[in-house]
């Protein structure tokens, strides 16, 4: 196992790239930003081999400090903070940004992400979310759990009283809270997470665009243990689907039932300028970017997918649809689930036929889940069903999370989830950002 890093500015939140005569600072990262410790105090590129010497910045954390932090965004947050290094005197083509953070970067380069994505439509990239960065949200979830718990005893009890359905036997933690509330304003690991440099120049590299963003606000998912019996055992036909903006199956144009024609016709307008045929899924136009909060397994009930079916000249057909899924027999019989532990993101085309599968989860534990849903700026949101100007608005005044983010991750999450119809930042957000900032909050 490699262990490489980004190193993050401490004023700015670029990345340290080495571009071949020089270093410099990038918001997005490459091969070029990868950087493996080849010493005590020596770090190299893992692209170019370029060394600069680096040495510890600042003194360690005092227990008053970590007790601050973990008291504003929950337990375990102060271990989410990174170390910081002072890069020496060969950076000093720097200015103004000689101190980095140190986080862990996945296990291989940008470049053999973006080549899988490029040959098959999917790839899963490791690290994510830090072990410490799921711990915390994973503890912020329960909360939210725990304060309504007499809710979420309602969702289940319905659930119990009949038959597997895909997309059925889960809890939405979003669906529990109270109006105003959003963990993309509880804790800054929501945002680290969504802003990772690395799977943000995959998204980019894979659709062709330069501006992208999230379709939806994004969603937690806890596939409840399949445990029922008799006859609410019984697993119903269903679930296959490609995602937004797509057309949702053969029978359905929409990506979903809320989504009505007037909204449906806006999507539209939206796209068919630069692309007349979309509909007929020739042009990439969208990404599902799910993390892994626990670990995903067949046992777990992972997700069930049609590997390479983002290729296929339509969307899922009624065959799919009509009888109950069992893989490897009739018309499933290239249906895989795919394995990747938590903290890790798959990424994959929208395209791609897939299914939860409420019935496959036999591992007697929850399995959790963060859902996005990524398309180029110019595509029109998925606002008919999801709560993204709520979210943004709270986000507008957690100024505590603007603090803990760089100012890197703060103007992605301003331009990516706080955005209006026409894929612009909204105004109210963007001089709410500024003016915490101005108090020196952020």
């Amino acid at each position: 196992m490699h262990g490489y890093i980004l190193l993050v500015g401490e004023s700015t939140g670029l990345h340290l790239s080495d571009a071949g005569q020089t270093l410099v600072l990038r918001p997005r990262c490459d091969d070029s930003c990868v950087w493996e410790w080849a010493g005590d105090a020596l770090l190299r590129n893992a692209s170019t081999g370029r060394e600069v010497a680096a040495e510890p910045s600042g003194a360690p954390m005092s227990a008053s400090e970590a007790d601050k932090i973990d008291a504003a965004f929950g337990p375990g947050a102060s271990r989410m903070v990174p170390r910081k290094y002072e890069v020496g005197s060969d950076a000093a083509e720097l200015p103004g940004e000689r101190v980095f953070f140190a986080r862990e970067a996945p296990l291989r380069l940008p470049s053999a992400y973006l080549a899988e994505l490029e040959s098959q439509g999917w790839t899963v990239v490791e690290n994510v979310m830090s072990e410490a960065m799921v711990s915390n949200l994973v503890a912020n979830i329960t909360k939210v759990r725990e304060d309504n718990a007499e809710k979420e005893a309602r969702v289940k009890a319905l659930q119990d009283e009949r038959p597997y359905r895909s997309n059925d036997n889960v809890i939405r933690p979003r669906a529990l809270m109270r109006e105003g509330e959003s963990f993309l304003g509880m804790t800054p690991a929501v945002a680290q997470a969504l802003m990772h440099p690395i799977s943000l120049w995959l998204i980019e590299s894979y659709l062709g665009v330069d501006s992208i963003h999230y379709c939806q606000c994004p969603g937690f998912s806890i596939l409840r243990p399949a445990e029922k019996t008799g006859e609410f055992a019984e697993v119903m036909p269903g679930g296959w689907h490609s995602d937004y903006p797509y057309p949702l199956t053969s029978e359905v144009e929409a990506h979903t039932s809320a989504l009505g024609p007037e909204e449906f016709e806006k999507l539209d307008a939206s796209i068919s300028a630069r692309y007349p045929d979309w509909k007929q899924r020739t042009s990439r136009l969208g990404m599902q970017f799910n993390i892994a909060l626990t670990d995903f397994t067949p046992e777990t009930g992972a997700t069930q997918f049609v590997l390479g079916s983002h290729e296929f000249d339509g969307p899922p057909p009624t065959e799919l649809n009509a009888v109950p899924t069992v893989a490897g027999e009739g018309p499933f019989k290239d249906v895989v689930q795919v394995s990747f532990p938590a903290g890790s993101g798959i990424l994959y085309d929208s395209r791609t036929y897939h299914r939860a599968p409420p019935e496959l989860n036999v591992s007697g534990a929850e399995r959790w889940a963060m859902l996005t849903c990524i398309v180029p700026s110019f595509v029109r949101d998925l606002r008919a069903r999801d709560d993204k100007v709520e979210s943004a608005d709270a986000f507008a005044g957690a100024s505590r999370v603007h603090a803990a983010l760089t100012p890197r991750e703060l103007r992605d999450v301003v331009k990516m989830l706080c955005d209006d119809e026409a894929g612009e930042p909204r105004q109210d957000v963007e001089a709410a950002v500024l003016a915490a900032s101005a108090n020196g909050d952020a």
